[in-house]
């Protein structure tokens, strides 16, 4: 997968040149699927850095993993302010300073902070590589209106 750089809360990043190869743990999520609805919902919102999934997988100790890739973006960190600025002008209000979290009635965003969030040293471009994204439910506390169900209607 080439060499390790970086390990976070939920996967570990290796340099594959153009690209990263991530191997996303599932400790943050109930099922796998929450954990692909998260990868779903970072590309809607930031195309940029779009993950691919590239297969499943165990690790040394026998947990699941997801293995994505994601286009490497050279940069600089940004600050709070201008993470601030740029998430209010895709719509999301700022609803905790503490873990960095925006929110708009749909879409709950958080971890949002100045290692996931870099401005391209070619372009100047904000990217956002990595986030807590996920839809923004009443059981959120953070101003959700969506619901999520298994139920289905067919007619």
């Amino acid at each position: 997968m080439g060499e390790e750089i970086a390990e976070g809360g939920e996967a570990k990043v290796y340099d594959h040149g153009a690209t990263l190869i991530k191997s996303i743990g599932l400790d943050y999520f109930i099922q796998p699927i929450f954990a692909l609805d998260r990868i779903a919902l970072h590309n809607t919102y930031f195309p940029e850095t779009h993950l691919i999934v590239l297969g499943f997988g165990r690790d040394s100790r026998g947990a699941f993993r997801i293995i994505a890739e994601q286009p490497y973006i050279e940069g600089v960190p940004v600050d709070d302010a201008e993470i601030s600025d740029y998430m209010q002008r895709m719509g999301f209000k700022l609803r905790n300073a503490r873990n960095w979290t925006y929110a708009t009635p749909d879409i709950y965003l958080s971890d949002m902070h100045d290692e996931n969030v870099i401005r391209s040293s070619k372009t100047q471009t904000i990217f956002v590589i990595d986030c807590d994204i996920r839809i923004n439910t009443p059981e959120l506390r953070q101003g959700g209106s969506r619901m999520l169900t298994t139920n289905v209607e067919f007619l």
